[in-house]
């Protein structure tokens, strides 16, 4: 356990009944670790995931992989280049529901993917770092890389081109931060298949996530809760409540993510969420922004 807070650290190193540091470069130095958890911000990624690939640490780290495509090819070169392993915290695709949907698709359940739809709204924009797209890469990198790193994994082909209308419909100090609070995108796959996302930074009832995956011969869907959700209402009252924040949602998929993680290091396996998965989202985000600023379609540029 590590935290630049000496109180933190000490506290939940002594509640795990673990070793807890301060300072993160002893943390790598100890040759009885042997693989990280980064769950700093997002800026901080870079720095820290290459420290621990030069220590010889494998690493999961929390998405998205970094702010910027350049940073992420720097992870991706100093983690081949050590031969560590690294896994990003896309824990959708742990999650029991999301699975169930790609074995269906995979199975041929809904015949040939030509539609994926995903609507992800959170009850409030992310305090602090979080609300400036310098440092978290905004609603598209912060909040939306998840439903695009979903929609790759269901439909099974890459992102090739966006094309994104969005603003500033609820919070002005979005608009100062130069981040957005509702968007939409539409975009296309490599194998012919459409996609649309629509995101939003404020829900009255709640964490609202709804995906479907629309084929030739049927459609999958999945929504905020396990067993599908609906919910109708405003800031007054609602039909169904909805799930409070993502942490009760996927609770179970955040803990099948880590042991996923851990198997690979012990079994010296591929990671499930792979580096290369981490930049794809990484790009697709910068493509988002730029197709918002010059208002017209983008190809997403894949390295």
């Amino acid at each position: 356990m590590q935290d630049i807070v000496e109180g933190i650290a000490r506290s939940m190193g002594e509640k795990l009944g673990v070793k807890y540091y301060v300072d993160y470069g002893r943390l790598l130095r100890d040759s009885e670790v042997d693989a990280v958890i980064i769950a700093t911000p997002t800026f901080l990624h870079r720095d820290m995931v290459i420290e621990a690939a030069e220590a010889g640490k494998h690493v999961f780290v929390e998405k998205p992989l970094a702010v910027r495509v350049k940073e992420s090819l720097d992870i991706l070169s100093y983690v081949r280049k050590r031969g560590v392993k690294l896994q990003v915290g896309y824990m959708r695709r742990f999650d029991a529901a999301y699975r169930r949907a790609r074995q269906v698709i995979e199975e041929g359940g809904i015949g040939k993917p030509t539609m994926f739809v995903s609507i992800a709204r959170d009850p409030a924009p992310p305090p602090g770092w979080g609300s400036d797209p310098s440092k978290s890469g905004g609603i598209f990198l912060d909040m939306l890389s998840h439903d695009f790193d979903l929609a790759r994994w269901l439909v099974g082909s890459e992102i090739s081109e966006v094309y994104v209308v969005g603003g500033n419909y609820i919070y002005e100090e979005l608009r100062k931060t130069g981040d957005l609070d509702v968007v939409s995108i539409l975009f296309k796959f490599m194998n012919g298949a459409q996609g649309f996302i629509h995101g939003a930074r404020r829900c009255a009832f709640g964490y609202d996530l709804r995906t479907e995956v629309y084929g030739s011969e049927g459609v999958v869907y999945i929504g905020s809760y396990e067993d599908n959700m609906f919910a109708h209402g405003d800031s007054r009252g609602i039909t169904k409540k909805g799930v409070a924040w993502f942490e009760r949602r996927f609770y179970e998929a955040y803990v099948e993510e880590l042991k996923s993680f851990v198997k690979a290091v012990l079994d010296d396996k591929e990671p499930e969420v792979t580096v290369l998965d981490g930049l794809r989202a990484v790009e697709i985000a910068e493509a988002c922004w730029r197709s918002f600023r010059e208002r017209k379609p983008v190809k997403v540029e894949m390295h």
